[in-house]
């Protein structure tokens, strides 16, 4: 036998380069095949241990946001004391809010929690009265639908709320105490970080030498998205509390303070700050101040709303998490219908996680000057004739 025969023989037997390519695409789709399955795995083993699973997922949170502090003390003092400076100075914060917000908070709550039937019966007749010249022009079916509205959100909220609290109550009293998840979570977060650099070395320890840079590009791309997505989400949130606190306060409606502060917490679920925030303000409004003052309101909130989706919203959350407006819907619908609340919360996180890995192990996409847009931002030029 030639020596050309071998060489091709040789050639024969080893796969072409698109059939590498394949191959490659196909482990990479098995590998994140079982990715979702361990982290099913995971989910569920985690709603089998809640406790366990709210303070590490309340640790993880906590270090991810307190951890551009703790690098840049770090610099100066070990990472021991950089915790411990950053742990004193959220102390300081917190007592600070407590002393001067919560008895005002507590004292909003009480007084809405009485007036709310009375507000409810209130918003029902101004929809449904003749002479308000404000909803005269709409349908009456359509009023009857607006005017019963609020009762609804009230039935829903106390169905679903006070189910939640039926099965959160033995949650945290299994727990020991709210007062000791506040100790255990800042001692988790803080070995959580500790231990950062170990629990990198020893993910780096399963892949091959030449695979570290890849691994360590991915290590950091997600470190990236989730403390991005966290820390966006409490900015955002903040920023979108205090505009309807000062609009409300501006307009004149009561209960101000409670109602931003409400839809700033909230805001991390998608429309539910919105939704929180909007219906009790325009009650309170019409209530309060008459029809021209609710609309007043509404108008505000939907500004508010176009501010934040427009400008606050993607400097602070969608250019770190790097997803479409789409897809971060679709996840949204996905997470909510398989988790329920919880994943309304974590599917933004969790497809910016497998956007981090497609474009990391998956090949690119092809270049846009390969594929024209079907439709374009702007009005497309007028073909010529032939």
């Amino acid at each position: 036998m030639t020596d050309p025969e071998v060489v091709r023989r040789l050639r024969r037997r080893l796969p072409s380069r698109a059939e590498r390519r394949v191959t490659f695409g196909l482990k990479v789709l098995a590998l994140i095949a079982v990715a979702i399955y361990l982290l099913l795995g995971v989910l569920n083993f985690f709603a089998s241990v809640r406790v366990t699973g709210l303070l590490v997922t309340g640790a993880l949170f906590l270090a991810y946001l307190i951890y551009p502090l703790v690098r840049r003390l770090n610099v100066y003092l070990p990472v021991l004391y950089s915790i411990i400076i950053v742990y004193a100075f959220i102390a300081l914060i917190g007592a600070f809010a407590i002393t001067l917000v919560a008895p005002a908070i507590g004292t909003d709550a009480n007084n809405f929690a009485k007036s709310v039937p009375g507000l409810i019966n209130q918003f029902d007749h101004e929809m449904l009265a003749p002479d308000n010249r404000f909803v005269a022009s709409i349908p009456l079916d359509d009023r009857m639908y607006l005017a019963n509205l609020p009762s609804q959100f009230t039935a829903l909220a106390q169905r679903y709320g006070l189910d939640t609290l039926q099965k959160g109550i033995p949650v945290l009293l299994s727990a020991a105490s709210l007062g000791a998840a506040l100790v255990i979570i800042p001692i988790l977060a803080a070995y959580m970080l500790i231990d950062a650099s170990n629990v990198r070395r020893q993910i780096l320890g399963l892949f091959p030498l030449r695979r570290h840079p890849k691994v360590n590009t991915i290590i950091d791309e997600l470190d990236k998205v989730i403390g991005g997505f966290i820390r966006g989400q409490l900015i955002d949130g903040a920023i979108v509390g205090i505009m309807i606190f000062i609009m409300l306060t501006a307009t004149h409606v009561p209960y101000a303070l409670l109602i931003g502060i409400a839809a700033g917490m909230l805001n991390f679920i998608p429309y539910a700050g919105a939704v929180i925030g909007f219906i009790p303000s325009v009650i309170l409004a019409l209530a309060y101040n008459g029809p021209g003052n609710a609309l007043l309101v509404a108008l505000l909130f939907a500004v508010i709303q176009q501010i934040d989706g427009n400008f606050v919203a993607p400097r602070v959350l969608k250019e770190n998490v790097g997803l479409s407006p789409l897809y971060i819907i679709i996840s949204i619908l996905v997470g909510s219908e398989l988790f329920g609340l919880a994943g309304t919360f974590l599917a933004v996180p969790v497809a910016a996680m497998i956007r981090v890995l497609r474009e990391q192990l998956l090949p690119q996409p092809a270049p846009a000057s390969e594929v024209p847009p079907a439709l374009t931002k702007l009005p497309r030029q007028k073909e010529p004739a032939p």
